[in-house]
């Protein structure tokens, strides 16, 4: 096992306590969330297809709302954008291509 897959396993366990301590059940459609600062020097949260973001003053409450959020949701992917600009990512249940059909570009 390597660090990812221990990282990833936390978070799903986290996610698995946010939907004990809810009583949700993983009913909405799957989504794609992004967390990152904006102009403003805010932490934001946008659904993709959402008309708008969410705002935060802390990173803290920011990954928070957007955990709660991806609780609710059958299939997750999570993007954070590190001040650096690279993205990072975390999945549950998301699709992904198989090995020979991403190599070929499909």
């Amino acid at each position: 096992m390597n660090a990812n897959t221990r990282i990833d396993q936390n978070h799903h366990a986290e996610i698995d306590r946010v939907r004990e301590a809810l009583g949700a059940i993983a009913a909405a459609e799957p989504a794609v969330f992004w967390l990152y600062r904006d102009a403003d020097e805010h932490w934001s949260v946008r659904r993709e297809g959402a008309p708008q973001e969410e705002h935060f003053d802390s990173r803290e409450a920011a990954v928070s709302f957007m955990r709660v959020e991806a609780a609710r949701c059958s299939a997750y992917r999570l993007l954070f954008v590190d001040a650096d600009g690279r993205v990072r990512e975390e999945t549950h249940d998301w699709p992904t291509l198989a090995p020979d059909v991403a190599a070929a570009g499909h």
